[in-house]
């Protein structure tokens, strides 16, 4: 589920910085790349760090100049996280009533 948070520091010499740490769908801390494309030459994004791999989540924001848009604190992670938890409740029923249909069978074969 992506996540983000601020973190700020300052010393006696500089002003507040903001540090933003965007997390995937994989949980993982996505790092911050660089556009090379033509029609976003120089652009920010954070991306799942596990894109070049098998299983990455394809996770994809901008960075804007204030270092996070509104769209990237979406609610889309949750429906994801939710809609993992249904498949898995999904798969431990399906499993039950495979159980259950063998029984059955059990029983009436015996009759």
């Amino acid at each position: 589920m992506p996540t983000s948070s601020a973190k700020s520091s300052s010393n006696s010499h500089s002003r507040f910085k903001k540090k933003i740490e965007v997390k995937c769908w994989c949980e993982d801390l996505c790092p911050v790349f660089v556009s090379r494309t033509p029609e976003n030459p120089g652009k920010k994004f954070w991306g799942c760090p596990n894109y070049k791999g098998e299983g990455g989540c394809g996770f994809f924001r901008w960075v804007d100049d204030e270092g996070i848009q509104k769209q990237d604190m979406m609610p889309e992670s949750n429906c994801i996280t939710e809609q993992r938890q249904m498949m898995a409740l999904m798969q431990m029923v399906v499993v039950l009533l495979g159980a259950i249909l063998f029984i059955l069978v059990l029983v009436l074969c015996k009759i």
